[in-house]
C-alpha cells in the first residue's frame, strides 16, 4: 500500500481555516506509518494505481476547485481508495447532499428534507431552511409562519423582471399545456434543505473528530437568536457524556479519518445539525487546552498538542490500521464460511 498526499497545482494544501496558509504535507508524510509520495491533483489521472493505494486529498471552498475535485475523484475512486470518500467529498459545501447521505445512513436524529421547488417543502412550521452552501450562520432562516416562508420564496425563488415578460409573451402565444410546461420550468427553482426547528435551544457544540481522539467547542447562541454557528460565545469545555458518545455513533457511521459534527441536545435527545469529513476549520482543534478519548465506555480527557499536522497524520494511521483490521476480520470471516460450506 502507498499513500499519495494530492496537493493543487501550486503545492498548496487546505483544511487550515486560512486560506492563505497551507498544511505542511511534507511533516504529514514523514509521520504516515507507510509509505508516501507528495503529487498534485493534476497528476491524478496519469499514474497507474494498486487496488490497495490511497489518496489522501482535501476539498476547497473554491467553487471551481471543488467542482473539479468531484469530477475527477469519480474516476480515481474506481482505481484506489480515496480519502475523504467520494460521499463526503459530494457532502462538501453541499448540505442537499448532507441530508441524502444522512437519509440513506438512518442517522442524524433530525427530521429534514432536501428540495429545489419552495412548494415541495413540507415539513410544518416553525421549521428553519438552509441554502445548500454558505458557512456559519448564512443562509440559514427560522420559519415561524407563512410570512416568513413568503419572504423566503421572494429572495431566493423568484425570477428576474425580464424573465416575467417574456412569460407573459409566451402565455399570449402558447396553447395552455405548453405554456404550463413552460411556466414550470421558468417558476424560479432555488437548492434548500429544511429541517425540524428545535426549540429552547441555549447552546450547541462543535465537535472535531480525528481518529479517536475528540475536541470540543461549546456554542452559545446569543439572546433573540436560534443559530450558534456565528455567535462568536464559545467556552472550550467538556460535553455531556450523552454528546460525545452521541458523536462516536455518528463518526463511526461515516468511515473518515476525520470529521466536523455540530450537534444540539434536547429532551428528544441529540441532534446532528450539519457535518463535514473534507476542509473544515480546525480551530477548535488548534485552541482547545484539552481532547477526549473513550476508553472502556469512559472519556478520558488529555492535554491537547494543538499540532494541525500531527492529528492529521495520526488520524490517517488509526483508519488505516483499523481498516486493515476489519479486512483481515473479512478474510477470515469468508474463510470460515467457506470451510463451513465444504464440510455441509
Amino acid at each position: 500500500m502507498k499513500v499519495y498526499i494530492a496537493t493543487l497545482p501550486n503545492g498548496f494544501f487546505g483544511s487550515t481555516g486560512q486560506s492563505w496558509q497551507s498544511i505542511d504535507v511534507k511533516k504529514v508524510s514523514s509521520l504516515l506509518n507507510c509509505d508516501s509520495e507528495i503529487i498534485t491533483i493534476n497528476d491524478l489521472m496519469n499514474i497507474d494505481f494498486d487496488k490497495t493505494d490511497i489518496v489522501f486529498y482535501t476539498s476547497s471552498d473554491e467553487e471551481n476547485i471543488r467542482l473539479y475535485l468531484r469530477d475527477v475523484m469519480y474516476f480515481i475512486n474506481k482505481k484506489c481508495r480515496i480519502i475523504p470518500s467520494y460521499d463526503i467529498l459530494m457532502s462538501h459545501e453541499n448540505k442537499g447532499f448532507q441530508e441524502l447521505y444522512r437519509t440513506e445512513l438512518g442517522f442524524g436524529n433530525l427530521k429534514g428534507n432536501y428540495f429545489f421547488d419552495i412548494d415541495d417543502c413540507n415539513l410544518p412550521l416553525p421549521k428553519v431552511l438552509k441554502t445548500v452552501s454558505g458557512s456559519g450562520s448564512s443562509g440559514v432562516f427560522l420559519v415561524k409562519n407563512e410570512k416568513d416562508l413568503l419572504d423566503v420564496k421572494k429572495k431566493h425563488f423568484n425570477v428576474s423582471n425580464k424573465r416575467k415578460v417574456i412569460k407573459f409573451q409566451r402565455k399570449i402565444k402558447l396553447q395552455a399545456e405548453e405554456f404550463s410546461i413552460y411556466n414550470y420550468r421558468h417558476k424560479g427553482f432555488n437548492r434548500f434543505v429544511e429541517q425540524k426547528f428545535i426549540p429552547n435551544l441555549t447552546n450547541d457544540f462543535k465537535i472535531l473528530v480525528f481518529g479517536d481522539r475528540y475536541y470540543s467547542l461549546k456554542r452559545n447562541i446569543k439572546e433573540g437568536d436560534f443559530r450558534a454557528s456565528g455567535s462568536g460565545l464559545f467556552e472550550h469545555v467538556k460535553p455531556p457524556k450523552e454528546t460525545l458518545d452521541y458523536a462516536k455513533s455518528i463518526f463511526d457511521e461515516m468511515n473518515n479519518p476525520y470529521a466536523s459534527l455540530d450537534i444540539a441536545q434536547s429532551p428528544d435527545g441529540c441532534h446532528l445539525i450539519e457535518f463535514q469529513g473534507t476542509n473544515f476549520s480546525p480551530g477548535t482543534l488548534l485552541k482547545a487546552p484539552s481532547r477526549y478519548v473513550c476508553t472502556n465506555g469512559e472519556w478520558v480527557k488529555e492535554k491537547n498538542n494543538q499540532d494541525l499536522e500531527e492529528n492529521f497524520a495520526y488520524a490517517l494511521n488509526f483508519f488505516m490500521k483499523s481498516n486493515e483490521s476489519i479486512s483481515l476480520q473479512n478474510i477470515l470471516n469468508m474463510k470460515f464460511r467457506n470451510e463451513s460450506l465444504k464440510v455441509l
